[in-house]
């Protein structure tokens, strides 16, 4: 019998001792899996926070609400050009918002009266006190729980729909505009940013409710637009949304300036510096200047706790994993010291006789990992939603200033920026588990290897 064989099957000399063995470390292993697929998440969150906000800067007007209204005036061609000159401005989005109720609502008596309404339920937000325009549109969004009184006491009747937004841009493919974080056009074309034509680019929920396909045509402000083109957002509200040239909509909403502007940074290092740059050339009495490095920072902080308390509950779990192994073949080569000393006098070195112990304590190891592997699957994401909650409990109440937004109103808070945290595997995690087996069986058998080498075989014969 080769000496591996041999120490496999010494893996299954005592049942009960193997069995107990196997629990307590699959459960490290468990904890450990858990931490290192919770490391993993929380830091590619870690990069796409960073990648998706950290260097936006939003300009509103001042006194208004994220560009929404309450005060202030449009920018001039000049006021945009002088945020396009700041250093390290790369691109400067301008755009307006406005928002309309279908024809239909407006002429019955649902619809309510008064200025503003807010609530939708499931993260949207409804606003009136737009320009009183109204569409051919339905929105798509079904008013949740949250909409069904407002804090006026009108009861919404059921066959209320919220109002459409109308958003005017010179970047149509700038997901920033709309709110959203990504945007794919699936057919047609985005208009021309110079556009003045009565053209528009629709979302693909709005587009699906009301039958629109690219060359069809709506009602907006008494006007029929034509669609050119039909996208997908990534959050609910900006796939309930229309996009227009924003010298068209401008025209249409009667203003003579766009309402909000989002100057994109070459580096996160200089956004700060860009911020003040930008509020110093246009005066606070002109517009607000808010970039969303603060809360950023606010929530990378967050999810780093996260991300450290990961770490060091893996290292902790492979630690706890490596003591219990060890301990338990200490003690088995206690047990055979008699067994080892006969080896030994048959002619066994040093070297046969610590690849026996090691191969056992590899098959714990591999038993443990397999035990480990599936319970630290299955616990992965609830543990996983369980330190999410713990450590961004106070960041989820802060609100992204973002041209969405306004401070708030859009919905679109930080916490986890619209995502759920999921714990996924992959090639690299495999191969650290796989790596994390093989050093826990080392350091199980690594001392136990050297009460081996100290045993002689004269001195366990004598005392028999």
């Amino acid at each position: 019998m080769s000496t591996v064989t041999r120490g496999a099957k010494n893996a299954y000399r005592n049942v009960v001792r193997t069995v107990s063995i196997v629990l307590i470390l699959s459960l490290s292993f468990a904890l450990a899996l858990v931490m290192l697929l919770s490391y993993n998440s929380v830091k590619q969150h870690i990069n796409q926070v960073s990648s998706e906000i950290n260097n936006t800067i939003t300009i509103t007007p001042a006194g208004s609400f994220g560009g929404f209204g309450g005060g202030g005036n449009p920018f001039t061609e000049a006021q945009i050009a002088a945020v396009e000159a700041t250093a390290h401005v790369t691109s400067v989005t301008a755009s307006t918002r406005d928002t309309l109720q279908n024809t239909t609502q407006a002429q019955s008596s649902t619809s309510p009266s008064g200025g503003g309404f807010g609530g939708g339920g499931g993260g949207q937000h409804f606003g009136f006190g737009g320009s009183g325009a109204t569409t051919s549109l339905v929105s798509p969004i079904t008013p949740g729980a949250i909409a069904k009184v407002t804090n006026g006491g009108f009861t919404l009747p059921a066959n209320f729909h919220p109002p459409m937004e109308f958003f005017g841009t010179s970047s149509p493919a700038n997901a920033t505009v709309i709110g959203a974080t990504s945007l794919r056009l699936d057919a047609g074309t985005f208009f021309s940013p110079s556009s003045k034509d009565l053209v528009a680019d629709v979302a693909q929920a709005t587009a699906t409710k009301n039958k629109l396909a690219v060359g069809s045509t709506l009602t907006a402000y008494d006007k029929t637009i034509k669609v050119v083109g039909i996208f997908t957002a990534n959050t609910t509200r900006s796939n309930a949304t229309v996009l227009l040239p924003l010298k068209t909509q401008e025209s249409l909403q009667g203003v003579s300036g766009p309402t909000s502007m989002v100057a994109e940074v070459d580096s996160i290092a200089n956004v700060s510096s860009a911020t003040a740059a930008i509020q110093a050339a246009l005066g606070t009495s002109v517009a607000t200047v808010t970039s969303s490095e603060q809360d950023a920072t606010q929530v990378s902080s967050s999810f780093s706790t996260m991300q450290d308390i990961a770490l060091y509950s893996l290292i902790g779990a492979l630690a706890a994993g490596g003591v219990i192994l060890f301990l338990s073949m200490l003690m088995v080569v206690r047990e055979r010291r008699r067994e080892i000393g006969i080896l030994k006098a048959f002619g066994a070195s040093n070297a046969n006789v610590v690849l026996g112990f090691v191969t056992e304590s590899l098959t714990l190891t591999v038993m443990a990992g397999v035990v480990g592997s599936l319970l630290g699957a299955w616990l992965a994401n609830p543990v996983l939603k369980v330190l999410q909650n713990a450590t961004t409990s106070s960041s989820s109440s802060t609100p992204f200033r973002g041209p969405f937004s306004g401070g708030g109103v859009g919905g679109f808070h930080l916490g986890t920026f619209g995502h759920d945290l999921r714990a996924a595997t992959g090639l690299g995690v495999i191969g650290y588990a796989l790596a994390g087996i093989v050093l826990i069986a080392l350091i199980g058998s690594s001392l136990p290897a050297y009460a081996i080498a100290k045993v002689r075989p004269a001195e366990v014969l004598r005392g028999e």
